[in-house]
Parts: structure tokens; sequence; C-alpha cells
């Protein structure tokens, strides 16, 4: 009798082990496939647009000037979505945004705008983004708001970003990638932790000529 139930136990924990690896690994599918969808370079402009990124949004700059997304007529966006307070990625990431920026001719360079896109308006001040974006390089702009304006930018670029409790304060989790949106609106392409500066200063070059 014992050893009956002690098989059946076995087996519940074992099928509850084996199904919480299924569902894991169908999550990780699902989202290996969202990035080879919106970073296939044979699909055409239609097919990224599946993924839905992209679009109309307002916030307020480092000086505290409103912005919109119409502000830089005839312009790629070059787009990160971060925070002041985050220790490792965010820097690495801004650097490198950076680091391909300055390794583009001055032509190609003007066709550009970089953007930083906090993911903590409420810690991210004006004054805070604008010291901040100030390490890096002086194309960048920074941009903050109400909770609600950026809980709006980041449903338009589908990032996802959740407060994570750390003793008395809090960090963020989030996604991490560079988005280039062309002049129109419509994006060009995603660049993930993995791209080295190298890589995407190259695919700048060809995207923006």
């Amino acid at each position: 009798m014992k050893n009956r139930i002690l098989r059946t136990l076995i087996l519940a924990t074992l099928g509850l082990i084996i199904g919480a690896i299924i569902a894991f690994l169908s999550i990780r599918m699902d989202d290996r496939n969202l990035v080879r969808v919106v970073e296939d370079k044979s699909a055409d402009e239609g097919t990224l647009n599946i993924a839905g990124i992209g679009g109309a949004w307002s916030l307020i700059d480092q000086d505290g000037k409103p912005r919109t997304h119409a502000d830089f007529p005839g312009k790629y966006h070059m787009i990160y979505f971060g925070f002041t307070y985050c220790p490792t990625i965010c820097p690495t990431e801004l650097q490198k945004m950076a680091q391909a920026y300055v390794s583009l001719p001055q032509e190609i360079q003007d066709k550009i705008q970089m953007l930083f896109i906090t993911v903590d308006p409420e810690r991210d001040t004006v004054k805070l983004m604008k010291n901040y974006v100030g390490l890096f390089h002086p194309n960048l702009i920074g941009l903050t708001g109400s909770v609600a304006q950026i809980e709006d930018v980041k449903k338009t670029f589908k990032v996802y970003a959740a407060k994570v409790p750390q003793g008395d304060d809090y960090t963020v989790d989030h996604s991490s990638f560079i988005y280039l949106m062309k002049p129109d609106g419509t994006l060009a392409k995603i660049f993930k932790g993995k791209d080295t500066a190298d890589m995407i200063t190259a695919s700048l070059r060809n995207l923006t000529q």
C-alpha cells in the first residue's frame, strides 16, 4: 500500500515537472518566433509590421520640452528603453548604440536620431535624464513623462518592464532591444544584446542608404 502511494506521488510530481518544462519551452519558442519575424532580412515591410511595433508617442525630453514621434521628420529613430538606475545592461547598450553611431560617416549620422526612453518615470526626472544621457553622446535625447505616458509608449513598442522589490527600494526588470524605426514610423530592425557595435554599424549603413 505504502509503495503504491509512493509511486503515485512520484508519478504525479514527474508529471508536473514535465508539464512545466513543456510550457517553458513553448513560451521560449514563441519568443524566438517573434524575434525571427521582426529580424528576418528577407521579410518585406508588410511582414515586419505584423509585429505591430511602433506608432505615435508623446513624452518630455531632458530639457523639459514636450516631444513627439513627429519631431524628427525624415530621420530614422534608434531607440532604447531602460532606466538610469540600471547597473549594467542599460549603460552597456547605450554605449554600444553611441559607439555604432559615431562609427558612421556624417551623412548617415545626420539621418539618425538616438533616443533613450525610461521605463522608470517615477525616479527618472527631467534633471536626472539630462545628467544621464550626457554621459553617452550629445545627440542622444532622453525621454521621460508621466506613468500613463510611459505605459502608452511601452505598449506601442511592446516593451516589457516590471518593478522588482529590492530591500527598501526596487529595480526594474525589462526587455532589452535597440529599435531602429524608419522615417515613416515603421520598424526597420531590432538589435539584440548579442549584436556588437560593429554589427549595428554595418546594418545602419545598409538600412539607411
